[in-house]
């Protein structure tokens, strides 16, 4: 009887010990926790600062958050915006605002022009690149579409076309390579039941079985108001992927990069995902991209400018990862509502003069 007692008391002593979780599901542990397999905290976790100066363990995470956004920058190469070379159709007029850094370019009333900006900065490649993303500070004023080129292959380029044609498509007679085209177009037609604007995204790949070229089409739609209209409020034009593609990943296979919009406004959130694409490889991909292209189909009603400034060149990590593809994955609204493959029918439509 004394020993059952005893052991009783033990178990009593040892269940009193345990952390327990109280009508809030909330527990205090007052020692350390070690766990032999990982810890999932799908809330999230909260550290907490000490007022003053930091810990010891909070000062080291402060200088490695710091040292990482460092690297980030180290790891980022300017692609200067080439203002002496920015070519424009028709009766429009640039103007270098900043000689090097950004321009304007004005298309008038009851006009159309396409606008082609050039861009050069260090690449520091033979035969493989780094490239990993691009960021291009883009604003339009009215419809519009923006196309650009990237990684490997030569790209025949088109002008005065209207918005559904595509601008650049793959040279050589739609020669066979694994670089791919990316066509943005903005209707600027807000969809007043839904409160906001459609996007499409069209993107032009080759299937590597058939040595075919398909298109797939990404419609997405950001939510805006009378006072917040697309691409009016777009900053910046983003493409980041998070690993090199393989030369040989199949006809379509993971979707390795992302195109995002950042837009400025009164909105709470300001960084829309809109479009997943299938990616490029490193191997002779230079810089990456060298240029875009602005279709402005113009407007009767007043003149349309186009403001673009020089990009940025995102490179690899070590071990070939991009830490800015998951970060900007991390905050990013999805905006894709609709995706669709299809064989490429090329369409080269000429937009008539009034």
């Amino acid at each position: 009887a004394t020993s059952a007692a005893n052991s009783a008391t033990a178990a009593a002593n040892a269940l009193a010990a345990i952390p327990q979780v109280d009508a809030s599901g909330n527990m205090t542990i007052p020692g350390g926790l070690t766990a032999a397999g990982a810890i999932n905290a799908n809330g999230g976790v909260n550290i907490p600062l000490a007022v003053g100066a930091p810990t010891d363990t909070g000062a080291v995470n402060r200088l490695y958050a710091a040292g990482m956004a460092g690297v980030t920058g180290l790891f980022t190469l300017p692609a200067y915006l080439d203002t002496g070379a920015i070519t424009a159709t028709g009766t429009a007029a640039t103007t270098v605002l900043i000689p090097g850094q950004y321009a304007q370019t004005n298309v008038p009333s009851g006009t159309h022009s396409t606008i082609v900006h050039y861009f050069a900065g260090p690449k520091g490649q033979w035969n493989y690149s780094s490239f990993a993303g691009f960021a291009v500070p883009w604003q339009l004023t009215s419809a519009g579409k923006l196309t650009v080129g990237l990684g490997r292959g030569s790209k025949t380029t088109r002008k005065d076309l209207t918005l559904d044609s595509f601008s650049i498509i793959p040279g050589n007679n739609l020669a066979y390579n694994t670089g791919e085209m990316l066509d943005i177009t903005f209707s600027n037609v807000r969809d007043t039941t839904r409160n906001g604007y459609v996007i499409r995204v069209r993107e032009i790949y080759a299937a590597e079985t058939s040595r075919s070229w398909k298109v797939k089409t990404t419609t997405s739609f950001i939510p805006a108001t009378n006072n917040e209209p697309i691409p009016y409020l777009v900053n910046k034009v983003i493409y980041q992927q998070y690993a090199p593609r393989s030369y040989n990943a199949g006809d379509y296979g993971e979707a390795y990069g992302s195109l995002y919009l950042l837009t400025g406004g009164g909105t709470s959130q300001n960084l829309w995902k809109i479009a997943a694409v299938r990616g490029v490889t490193t191997f002779e991909t230079g810089t990456g991209f060298s240029a875009i292209v602005t279709d402005i189909p113009g407007i009767s009603g007043g003149s349309v400018n186009v403001f673009v400034g020089s990009a940025e060149r995102t490179n690899y990590q070590p071990g070939n990862v991009n830490p800015v593809y998951y970060a900007l994955e991390a905050i990013a609204a999805n905006a894709i509502e609709t995706e669709e493959t299809a064989d490429f029918v090329d369409i080269n439509t000429p937009i008539e003069e009034s």
